[in-house]
């Protein structure tokens, strides 16, 4: 299935929200809300996750584990031609949480998560510093999170397939 092209309806919908809710809830469960049978949220569950549409992962508290360091990088890559590569090396850095192309004056918009302020400049220092085509970076450190990035989408009655 092409990546950007997916097949879900309203009952699909019901499904992903019920387990954005609660992701540890059971089949039956769902089944017994939605009036459907067991064997029908399990078939279009499997189809979900096969396809690539939900992923099942368990979100970690940063802060609760540890992590005080959060930071966005803007980096300028130069020359151009480098910017693969660029991604591809900073898509192996373990701190890096979040990787996008954007548009203006820098290329990539990254999010890093480090225990402390020390490994942020260590990790930004001698590894994103030291990747060929890196030609110049903006950080902004972000002092209190409010609200972390959801992965959860949700539907309008309007957007509603």
């Amino acid at each position: 299935m092409d990546r950007n092209s997916f097949s879900i309806d309203t009952i699909d919908v019901k499904i992903i929200s019920e387990l954005q809710n609660d992701g540890r809830k059971s089949f039956s469960e769902i089944a017994g809300k939605l009036n459907l049978a067991v064997g029908t949220v399990s078939n279009r569950y499997n189809r979900l996750v096969r396809d690539k549409i939900i992923h099942i992962i368990s979100w970690t508290d940063p802060l609760k584990a540890g992590f005080n360091s959060y930071a966005r990088v803007n980096i300028e890559v130069k020359p151009a031609l480098e910017l693969n590569k660029v991604v591809t090396a900073l898509m192996k850095i373990s701190d890096v949480r979040f990787l996008a192309l954007i548009s203006g004056n820098y290329q990539i918009e990254i999010n890093v998560l480090c225990k402390d302020n020390v490994q942020m400049v260590d990790m930004i220092q001698n590894k994103i510093h030291k990747i060929k085509g890196v030609h110049n970076t903006n950080t902004t450190v972000y002092f209190k999170v409010y609200k972390w990035a959801s992965q959860n989408v949700s539907w309008s009655p309007i957007d509603k397939p």
